[in-house]
């Protein structure tokens, strides 16, 4: 590809804007519990307002409509040239999310909204994909049509533009991630070579989050990632999780790293004029003592559909009911008599077989049945006989349940050092497919005892996969 034709894709392809509603959020929750009261106030005076009618009073849960814009009003120098400032006016939002907070839960929760979600466009005539809201109506215009389409109150609002995302992520000296396989995206100019935790900067942790042409290797060559943009926003919270991690533990004890994490958020954030002193404050103290392992991290649940020519996402809404419900501040029901849904599970799909896009063929047939498939590769030996199913502590009912999708003998046992995934699943031998539809009820096979590992072709012990702390 010629310089000019590379340079045009770059410009076509630049960011989706996935973290910028979180981190400039985020950089105001540690402004908060960092600096104090009187500093806040300073810092607010700073910030960019906007004034959307309409929002919800808070009461006791508070939603705040998370933004990424594509506004490049704000780059200079070579980012500006690299993403086309000159030929690209206005702005779009790609990256949308609802931040949940509850005082009386244990967990907070981010929900996810595909950019490609077919819904009612506030203030037009018919439906179109979610991200048109705001091309056309503006932050106003997206605050309601998340309403009507969707029945989610949204009682703050979020805007952050990409200017300052490389700054913040090495500002607080990069970001750890565990990829399974070596990846890559000519397009985002995404290169990570190894497999394992590996350490992204700036440059390479935007690469990462806005790639739309992921390739894994697998089975000695490169497959392009077959889960599109749904898979791409499950690598997008995973990197969200960890930043707020290491945002939330670098910030708060270093000043200066504080202050410029400070001063980026400053800088890029734009908030509703509604939001005060007091809604930060309460959304910091809620941070400031939460984990972010515990934030749950929801994507809406949608099937692929074609509408008038182009692809889209339809909702599935009884799925998707009762995420709403839980932004809404219904109770959920008794822990003990929930049932796990495929979109509660996140897996990580591994080739332990050595059959060729094993893995890629099983992450598609797993997502149309609803599951978060959070990445995919090869395992550590291709000796697998039988299909492992490797769940994280207290996970064992979604393990069960996955069990259930998998056609073939299966064995369940749990992993105790698995991070970042509910379950991986490790495709043996005797792997046959994945159930479409509605699965079988009760699991298919009995857990194996905690540790017990798979046999290789030979009757050997194939060594276990864990991942390493990352």
């Amino acid at each position: 590809m010629r310089a000019s034709a590379q340079a045009a894709a770059r410009r076509r392809y630049w960011p989706r804007r996935l973290m910028a509603g979180l981190i400039g959020f985020l950089v105001l929750c540690i402004l908060v519990t960092g600096g104090g009261y009187l500093y806040l106030r300073h810092q607010l005076g700073r910030i960019g307002r906007l004034d959307i009618s309409g929002l919800a009073d808070v009461d006791e849960v508070m939603n705040v409509l998370l933004v990424g814009s594509d506004s490049r009003d704000r780059l200079t120098g070579d980012l500006a040239e690299q993403a086309g400032k000159d030929e690209v006016s206005g702005k779009r939002s790609d990256t949308i999310m609802v931040l949940h907070v509850d005082p009386k839960a244990t967990k907070a929760a981010i929900l996810s909204i595909p950019r490609d979600l077919y819904v009612p466009i506030a203030g037009t005539s018919g439906p179109d994909r979610i991200n048109a809201a705001f091309s056309r109506g503006g932050a106003q215009g997206l605050v309601q049509t998340v309403e009507a389409a969707l029945n989610i109150p949204i009682n703050h609002y979020v805007e952050v533009d990409f200017v300052g995302f490389r700054e913040i992520v090495d500002a607080v000296g990069g970001v750890n991630i565990y990829v399974p396989t070596p990846v890559r995206d000519a397009f985002s100019e995404l290169d990570l070579p190894q497999k394992g935790c590996v350490r992204l900067d700036g440059r390479q942790g935007l690469a990462f989050v806005r790639s739309r042409h992921f390739e894994t290797f697998e089975s000695g060559r490169w497959q392009v990632d077959p889960t599109g943009d749904l898979g791409r926003i499950q690598r997008q919270q995973d990197f969200m999780r960890r930043m707020m991690r290491k945002a939330v533990s670098s910030g708060l004890t270093n000043p200066v790293k504080l202050n410029r994490l400070v001063g980026i958020g400053v800088r890029q954030v734009t908030l509703d004029s509604g939001m005060s002193t007091s809604d930060i404050g309460r959304l910091a103290r809620r941070f400031r003592s939460l984990d972010p392992e515990t934030v749950d991290m929801i994507t809406l649940p949608a099937r692929p559909a074609t509408r008038n020519g182009a692809s889209v996402l339809l909702l599935e809404e009884d799925e998707a009911q009762r995420y709403i419900d839980r932004l809404n501040g219904k109770a959920p029901p008794d822990p003990g008599t929930i049932s796990a849904q495929p979109a509660d599970v996140r897996v990580r799909v591994l080739n332990g077989s050595g059959k060729d896009g094993v893995a890629s063929e099983a992450s598609v047939a797993l997502q149309d049945a609803g599951f978060n498939i959070a990445d995919r590769g090869d395992a550590d030996t291709y000796d697998y006989n039988r299909t492992l199913i490797r769940h994280a502590p207290g996970q064992l009912p979604k393990a069960q349940l996955l069990q259930r999708f998998v056609q073939g003998t299966t064995v369940v046992e749990e992993d105790r050092n698995l991070r970042t995934v509910d379950v991986t699943l490790i495709l043996g031998s005797t792997y046959r497919g994945i159930t479409a539809g509605a699965p079988p009820s009760g699991p298919a096979s009995t857990a194996a005892p905690v540790g017990a590992a798979p046999k290789g072709s030979a009757g050997t012990e194939a060594p276990a996969p864990t991942v390493p702390p990352c």
